[in-house]
C-alpha cells in the first residue's frame, strides 16, 4: 500500500510479513523492554520489515536510497513508523476461521 508523505514523498508498505520478519519484530520488542538504549532500535526494526520502496528526501532535498534511515527527517520517519505500526497491527491480526 503507498503512503503519502508530505511534498509528494511516499513509501510503499507490505501489507502482510513472513514469519521471519515477525520474529525479528518480536525480538526487537524483547531487547527494547530489557534495555532502553535498545528500545530505539525497535523504531527502525518496523520500518524496515514493512517499507518496500520509497521517495524521500534529506534535508538537503537529497533522494535518500532506502533503507539509509539515519538521513530521513525525523517528521518523515515518524509517518513511516505510524504507517508500519497500522500495517503490523493489521498483519498480525487473525483472519477468522471460514468454514469448511
Amino acid at each position: 500500500m503507498r503512503l503519502e508523505l508530505r511534498d509528494g514523498q511516499w513509501a510503499d508498505l507490505r501489507e502482510r510479513i513472513d514469519h521471519g520478519a515477525h520474529k525479528r519484530i518480536k525480538v526487537a520488542i524483547r531487547k527494547g523492554s530489557e534495555d532502553d538504549a535498545l528500545a530505539v532500535e525497535l523504531d527502525d526494526v518496523v520500518i524496515r520489515e514493512f517499507v518496500t520502496a520509497w521517495n524521500v528526501l534529506d534535508l538537503e532535498d537529497n533522494a535518500i536510497p532506502l533503507g539509509e534511515l539515519d538521513r530521513v527527517p525525523s517528521d518523515i520517519a515518524d509517518a513511516l513508523l505510524q504507517g508500519a505500526l497500522d500495517a503490523y497491527q493489521g498483519a498480525s491480526v487473525p483472519n477468522p476461521p471460514t468454514g469448511s
